[in-house]
């Protein structure tokens, strides 16, 4: 069977759904509850996990468990199982619907206390706990250290029993409590970097003309994201294999929904930079940026990103900018906020899930502290190339 319902008591029972028609008949109960969610609604619609699956799922299998409370769905816990290398050995992984192009992965329980979130998210992990057979590792990431789901899930966890760690994910640098225009934001920067932007924008501008749009609409989306792959190609970047319609689908999605920024820089009718946002309730969300490697010493990412930035402020009156996951250092002279985002993982009591904790929290973390012991960690976990 596709779906199953498991009692768990006269008011509360779960329901499987693992496979995608059933899926697609979710939209109404799925929307109800994301629309009330907050900020992140982009990430947790309906639309943008219909959009993901479409493109990501792959040889991966549905797991979205339903949590109903008597007939009204109150929790929507959108996992996926997968089977891949965890540490150089072959496990399955059961992990929130996402991936490196997901700002946030999270469940979907609208804007409930905390008291109700602590109470529903227990009866999915008893569910996975005690009627889901055949894991190996729950991977939960990434999460907000300022989230509070963040506290809940680990105290979750430190009562299941299940051996499990937190680590550190990567870094959000972020913007927050903009009350300021455009302007006076890019005169917050210092000095040096007023200076360079100014050089290096001079000195693109000798070239010829130099042009800023931002496409928000259905019109033309299409040539506009010729326009954003051909910019693409001539990165520095290397050339993704997600196949070559994501972002496209992406752009008419947020365009639909009034979602879209997509930032250009034109030098003499040419695209050489490009940079991909959704603003969503006063939030913009820096998603994609590619620039063209022959103009790299002229800075066109940041004279873009600086255009970017005084327009989302000036005309969507954004109060906060989120500059997506990483530490690269451009985002520390342009967020002045850094927020950590963690991961829990969860270890089944199997022997293999076993084995997997004691190499993930005791062997590992010696090995890393030795150089000669992490030489040979790096031998033995290295990937087979087949041919």
């Amino acid at each position: 069977m596709n779906s199953k319902n498991h009692p768990l008591n006269d008011k509360y029972s779960i329901r499987e759904i693992t496979d995608l028609t059933e899926f697609t008949e979710l939209r109404t109960v799925w929307d109800n509850l994301a629309n009330k969610q907050g900020s992140y609604l982009p990430f947790l619609c309906f639309d943008w996990f219909n959009l993901w699956l479409e493109h990501f799922l792959k040889d991966n299998k549905l797991l979205i468990l339903l949590l109903y409370k008597e007939d009204e769905v109150v929790t929507i816990a959108p996992f996926l199982i997968r089977e891949e290398k965890f540490k150089g050995i072959n496990a399955r992984k059961i992990e929130l619907i996402g991936n490196v192009y997901s700002p946030i992965r999270n469940f979907i329980f609208a804007n409930l206390g905390n008291e109700d979130k602590n109470i529903y998210l227990s009866y999915i992990f008893n569910h996975l706990f005690n009627n889901f057979n055949g894991w190996d590792v729950i991977d939960l990431n990434p999460i907000a250290e300022d989230d509070e789901n963040l506290s809940i899930l680990i105290s979750l966890t430190n009562e299941s029993n299940y051996n499990n760690i937190e680590q550190f994910c990567h870094s959000n640098w972020y913007v927050n409590g903009i009350n300021f225009s455009g302007d006076e934001y890019l005169n917050q920067r210092s000095k040096n970097n007023r200076q360079e932007l100014r050089r290096r924008k001079k000195k693109l501008e000798e070239l010829g003309k130099l042009e800023f749009r931002v496409i928000k609409n259905n019109n033309e989306i299409d040539k506009y994201m010729d326009y954003y792959y051909e910019v693409y190609t001539k990165s520095w970047k290397k050339r993704e294999g997600i196949g070559p319609t994501f972002h496209r689908d992406l752009a008419k999605l947020a365009a639909e929904k009034g979602w879209l920024r997509l930032g250009f820089l034109f030098l003499n009718n040419i695209p050489i930079a490009s940079q991909l946002r959704i603003v969503f309730n006063e939030v913009c969300f820096f998603l994609k940026t590619a620039y063209d490697d022959e103009y790299r010493k002229y800075g066109t990412g940041v004279i873009l990103l600086s255009k970017m930035i005084k327009d989302i402020i000036d005309t969507d009156n954004v109060r906060e900018i989120d500059f997506g996951p990483g530490d690269e250092s451009y985002k520390k002279s342009w967020a002045s906020q850094k927020r950590d985002m963690k991961r829990i993982l969860i270890f089944n009591k199997t022997l293999k899930g076993r084995f997997l904790a004691l190499l993930e929290t005791e062997l590992l973390p010696i090995v890393r502290k030795h150089k000669t012991l992490s030489q040979i960690k790096s031998y033995m976990f290295k990937p087979f190339k087949t041919h």
